[in-house]
């Protein structure tokens, strides 16, 4: 995972992404005593009801930022105003929530760097074999999911957060969770994996413990091992291109149904994506019970969350759809809005 990321240090896991986006807010604190944490406007409903959890009592303050509303990626100028020398951190996410690929990285790092806050990007693992990894772009902090690596749907769960840092003993020594280290026999003969640090309450830490992130999910970790190392970097680059020639396919299909526009943002999209129903005569949750009738469970409602969207529908696809599961779904939404 530090390979992918191109970042120096990994934990074991949170519980989640939307724990991980938690535990980064408190520690991105921790490090330099701001109160304030910038991040999308864009972003899971979920994670951001999980960050305000982890923050209610610890003075910090989270500010949203604008999107831009013709491609959906971060409003700079908004950012830039909203900047000041009391911001602990600066959040986004590459994809974004609503699948939009954010090509202003280096801009945004730089103005993090410009105010002296620590940069916290969030990522879909999945994307990484063709979109430029965090390090790159030097973010100081990294989470995401890592639910995709090996691990099964299983009606949303089990899942488990990624976390990374730099290779700064300060940033180590706040670091949540728990990281495990590789040594050896004195005679160098033999292999063993070690705890190297738990900053747990139920450890030594006590009441200064860094979280109270537990076993959390090792065995999902060992099968997202498991995964990458079967994948390899050439398995990873052709995962990547697979979901994004899906992305590209379907969107390009829809594009061609007359009452159907997709995507909503003049952007690139990876894995997610919009579909706006506007034109269509009946609303988004018939549409998709029709769809249902046809097998098809199909897109997520951003009516409640973006109401400026208008009827838009949140769709996704994966490395796990073949052609014909396209191809079935498109002449299925030509079949329903044709009626």
């Amino acid at each position: 995972m530090a390979e992918l990321l191109e970042l120096d240090v990994v934990n074991e896991s949170m519980y989640d992404w939307a724990s991980a986006l938690g535990e980064a807010a408190l520690m991105c604190n921790r490090l330099n005593k701001k109160q304030k944490i910038l991040i999308p406007e864009i972003i899971h409903p979920e994670r951001y009801s999980t960050l305000l959890s982890y923050t209610a009592s610890t003075g910090i303050e989270v500010v949203k930022v604008k999107y831009d509303r013709v491609n959906g990626k971060l409003d700079l100028s908004d950012l830039k105003s909203k900047m000041s020398s009391d911001v602990s951190a600066v959040y986004i996410e590459n994809p974004n929530y609503l699948g939009v690929i954010e090509d202003q990285v280096d801009e945004i790092s730089n103005i993090s760097k410009n105010y002296e806050a620590l940069f916290v990007v969030g990522v879909d693992p999945t994307s990484l074999g063709i979109i430029k990894p965090p390090g790159a772009y030097e973010a100081d902090i990294v989470i995401g999911e890592g639910q995709p690596f090996g691990s099964p749907i299983n009606y949303g769960g089990p899942l488990l957060g990624i976390f990374a840092c730099r290779d700064d003993k300060k940033m180590i020594r706040q670091l949540p969770g728990r990281l495990i280290g590789l040594t050896t026999t004195l005679d160098g003969g033999e292999r063993g994996y070690v705890m190297t640090l738990t900053s747990r309450e139920q450890h030594i830490k006590r009441e200064k413990a860094t979280s109270n992130i537990c076993s959390n999910e090792g065995l999902l970790t060992v099968a997202a091992a498991i995964y990458m190392a079967s994948l390899g970097k050439k398995g990873i680059i052709k995962l990547s291109k697979n979901i994004f020639y899906n992305t590209q396919y379907l969107i390009r299909k829809l594009q061609q149904i007359e009452s159907v526009s997709s995507p909503v943002f003049n952007s690139v999209h990876f894995k997610e994506f919009t579909v706006n129903l506007d034109s269509v005569k009946f609303t988004c949750s018939k549409f998709q019970r029709k769809l249902l009738e046809k097998g098809l469970i199909f897109g997520k409602s951003l009516e409640e969350e973006y109401p400026e969207l208008g009827k838009t529908l949140l769709a996704c696809t994966t490395e796990a759809h073949l052609k014909e599961d396209l191809d079935y779904l498109i002449n299925s939404i030509r079949e329903v809005v044709e009626e």
